[in-house]
C-alpha cells in the first residue's frame, strides 16, 4: 500500500511539472495560431518537425527510454552503482555516434535538394526547416536518458519540469518575431528552428549537475558496444522497430493531410495540442512513474501489487479522462474559438480545427490507456508484444485513414485522419489490456468497468451544465464564456460523482 500511496504522490509531482509544459505549450500554440493561423508555411514546418520527433521516440523518451531504464534498475541492483554508470556512459556515447551520423547526412541531403531550382514551395519550406532541426534529435535524446537515469533514482522533479525549457524558449521566439512586421513568414519560421536547436541543447545541459549530484562518476573506458549495452539495443530493437512503423505512420498521416489541403496538418497539430494538455496533467505523469515503478516491483516478483497497482490506475486515470474526452468533443466549437481565433487565425481555422478536434476527442481515453499498458511489458523486458500489435494497428490505422478521406466531404478528411488514428489506437488498447491481463497482471475489469460507466453517467449533468450555461452567458465575450462554463461543468461532475459515491475523488485529494 505504501508503494501506491509513494507512486500516487510521484504523480502529482510530475504531473505539476507536465502541466506547467502543457500549459506553456498550449500558450505557445496561441501564439503560433495567431501568427500563422492555418497557413501552408506553418503545415510545412509541422512537417519537418515530425522527423526529428521520430527519432526522439526511436533513441529518446521511447523506444531506447523502454529498454533503458529496467536495464539501469536491474545493473544497479545486480553489479552496483559504478556499472550502472558505466552502462549510461557508454548507452550516450552510442546515441552521439548513431544520431550524429544520421543528422549530418540528412543535413548534407538537404541542402543538395535545395538546390535544385524546380523543387515545389512546400517541399523547399519542409527541407529548409528540417536541414536546422535534425542537429535537435541529438541533444533531446541525450536529455532523455539523462531524465530515465533521474527517475530510476525517484528523482522526479527536474525531468518533469525540463521540457519547460523549449515551451519557454519558442514563446520567446514568437513573441520576438512579431515585433517586427518586416519578417515574412519564411523568416519567422526559420528563428523558430534555431530557437528549438538551442532549446534542445539546454534540456541536456541543465539536467547534467542533477546528475553529478546523483555521485556520476566517469567510467575509466568508454564501450558503446559493450555486453549490457548490447542488451539494451537487444530490447530496443523491437520497440525501436514498432516506434519506427508508428512514426512512420504519423509521418504519412501529415503528409496526407497536406495533400487534403495546406491547412490540414496545422489544423491537426492544434487540435493535438488541446488533447495533450489533459493527457500531459495526469495520463503522461502516471505512466512516467509506473514505468521504474512496474520494474522494481517485477523484479520483486510481486505480481499481486502489480495487478492492485494496475486497477487503481485504471480506475483514478479515467475519472479524469472521460469527463475531458466529452467535454472536448462536446463543445470543440467554443473551445477551439476561445483558444486561438484571433490574429491570423480567423473563423474558418476555427472550423477546420474544432472538427479534426471533435474526432480527436474520444482518443484521449484510449491514448491514456496505453500510458497504463505499455510500461507494464516493458517492466517485464517485453518489448516484442507492443511491437506486434503496433505494427497491425498501423495498418489498420492506413485503411480508416484512407477510407476516410475518400467517404468524407471536403472540410473533414483531415478530421477522418484523426478518427482513423482513434480507431486504430482504440483496437490496439483492447488487445495490450487482454494480454496483460492474462500473461502478468489481473485486472479485475469488473470493477474497472463499474467505476468508469459512473463517470460516463456524471457526464450527462456536466454537458447539460455547460451547455447551460454558455446558452446564458451568450451576450458575453467568449473569454468570459467558456472558462466559465467550463468551471460549471467541473463542479457539477465533481457533485455527481460524489452521488454516485466514486471513491477514486476520494483517492484523488488522498494522494
Amino acid at each position: 500500500m505504501k508503494t501506491n500511496h509513494r507512486i500516487f504522490r510521484s504523480a502529482g509531482v510530475v504531473s505539476l511539472g507536465t502541466i506547467s509544459s502543457r500549459l506553456l505549450g498550449f500558450l505557445r500554440e496561441i501564439l503560433m495560431a495567431w501568427t500563422f493561423g492555418t497557413d501552408k508555411v506553418a503545415s510545412a514546418f509541422v512537417v519537418a518537425f515530425t522527423i526529428p520527433n521520430l527519432f526522439r521516440r526511436l533513441f529518446g523518451e521511447g523506444a531506447l527510454s523502454a529498454a533503458f531504464i529496467p536495464s539501469y534498475v536491474r545493473v544497479r541492483q545486480e553489479k552496483g552503482q559504478l556499472a550502472a554508470w558505466q552502462l549510461t556512459r557508454n548507452t550516450a556515447s552510442l546515441l552521439i555516434m548513431i544520431l550524429g551520423g544520421i543528422s549530418f547526412t540528412g543535413m548534407l541531403l538537404c541542402t543538395l535538394a535545395l538546390r535544385v531550382e524546380t523543387l515545389p514551395d512546400t517541399l523547399a519550406a519542409i527541407l529548409g526547416s528540417l536541414r536546422i532541426l535534425l542537429p535537435y534529435m541529438i541533444w533531446i535524446c541525450l536529455a532523455a536518458l539523462l531524465m530515465g537515469v533521474l527517475n530510476s533514482h525517484r528523482r522526479y522533479v527536474m525531468p518533469a519540469f525540463i521540457p519547460c525549457v523549449l515551451n519557454a524558449a519558442w514563446i520567446l521566439a514568437l513573441i520576438y518575431v512579431n515585433q517586427y512586421t518586416t519578417f515574412d513568414a519564411d523568416l519567422k519560421i526559420e528563428i523558430i528552428c534555431w530557437v528549438i536547436l538551442v532549446a534542445g541543447f539546454l534540456q541536456f545541459a541543465l539536467q547534467v549537475p542533477a546528475i553529478r549530484k546523483l555521485g556520476y562518476r566517469k567510467p575509466q573506458t568508454i564501450s558503446p558496444l559493450g555486453p549490457e549495452v548490447k542488451k539494451v539495443l537487444t530490447l530496443m530493437g523491437p520497440a525501436a522497430l514498432g516506434a519506427a512503423v508508428f512514426q512512420i505512420n504519423v509521418l504519412s498521416d501529415r503528409l496526407l493531410a497536406l495533400w487534403v489541403g495546406g491547412y490540414g496538418p496545422i489544423s491537426l497539430s492544434y487540435a493535438e495540442r488541446l488533447i495533450y494538455l489533459p493527457l500531459g496533467i495526469f495520463a503522461t505523469a502516471l505512466g512516467t512513474i509506473l514505468l521504474p515503478e512496474f520494474s522494481n516491483l517485477v523484479q520483486l516478483k510481486d505480481r499481486e501489487q502489480l495487478g492492485f497497482m494496475l486497477d487503481r490506475s485504471l480506475r483514478v486515470l479515467m475519472y479524469v479522462m472521460i469527463p475531458a474526452a466529452v467535454g472536448l468533443a462536446v463543445l470543440a466549437v467554443p473551445i477551439v474559438e476561445f483558444s486561438f481565433q484571433r490574429g491570423a487565425f480567423d473563423a474558418l481555422s476555427t472550423m477546420y480545427t474544432s472538427r479534426a478536434l471533435a474526432f480527436y476527442a474520444p482518443g484521449l481515453i484510449v491514448f491514456s490507456s496505453s500510458k497504463i499498458f505499455i510500461p507494464l511489458f516493458y517492466a517485464h523486458e517485453d518489448t516484442r508484444t507492443p511491437v506486434r500489435i503496433g505494427m497491425w494497428t498501423v495498418f489498420v490505422n492506413l485503411g480508416f485513414n484512407l477510407l476516410f478521406i475518400l467517404v468524407l466531404p471536403e472540410g473533414w478528411k483531415h478530421a477522418g485522419l484523426a478518427l482513423g488514428t482513434v480507431l486504430s489506437s482504440l483496437l490496439q488498447v483492447i488487445v495490450l489490456g487482454r494480454i496483460c491481463s492474462k500473461r502478468y497482471a489481473h485486472v479485475h475489469w469488473t470493477p474497472v468497468l463499474r467505476s468508469w460507466g459512473r463517470c460516463v453517467l456524471a457526464c450527462v449533468p456536466m454537458i447539460l451544465a455547460a451547455r447551460g450555461s454558455l446558452y446564458w452567458l451568450e451576450s458575453e465575450s467568449i473569454l468570459l464564456r467558456v472558462p466559465l462554463a467550463i468551471g460549471v461543468a467541473g463542479v457539477v461532475y465533481g457533485l455527481a460523482t460524489l452521488l454516485l459515491r466514486c471513491p477514486e475523488i476520494r483517492e484523488l485529494r488522498r494522494h
